[in-house]
């Protein structure tokens, strides 16, 4: 099965926030072991990387599918699981209309994707 993080680059530590993090790093997640495959990038936040407000848009249909349509462009929907540590209304909306499980975290959880997934490999349902 396959898992996004929400990650800031090849270093692979994770950013706080999903929408804003300028890449998704995908695990294929086996046996009980993660391995790295790839980086795609997170299209929402391309689109707001000069917006430096903290604000987070209204929460409406339009906003949802707005983010939806950045989950499709990257290709998330063939991951199981999302793991994040904050996870915005709309993103949310988009992630599970998408059938993808968010699985919430914390920094105590680690600061890398590799070491989160270790940490929490428990909490994920292994396909057979």
């Amino acid at each position: 099965m396959k898992v996004a993080v929400p990650v800031e680059g090849e270093n692979l530590v994770i950013v706080t926030r999903t929408g804003r993090a300028p890449y998704f790093a995908i695990f294929e997640c086996e046996d009980g072991n993660c391995k790295f495959l790839e980086l795609r990038e997170n299209g929402h936040a391309k689109e707001h990387e000069h917006d430096h407000g903290h604000g987070h848009e209204a929460h409406t249909e339009e906003e949802i599918n707005h983010h939806h349509s950045h989950i499709k462009a990257a290709n998330l929907g063939e991951c199981k699981y999302l793991v994040c540590r904050a996870l915005g209304p709309n993103m949310k909306d988009a992630v599970l209309r998408e059938g993808i499980t968010p699985i919430m975290i914390s920094k105590k959880d680690g600061e890398t994707a590799p070491e989160v997934l270790e940490k929490i490999k428990e909490k994920l349902v292994w396909e057979l």
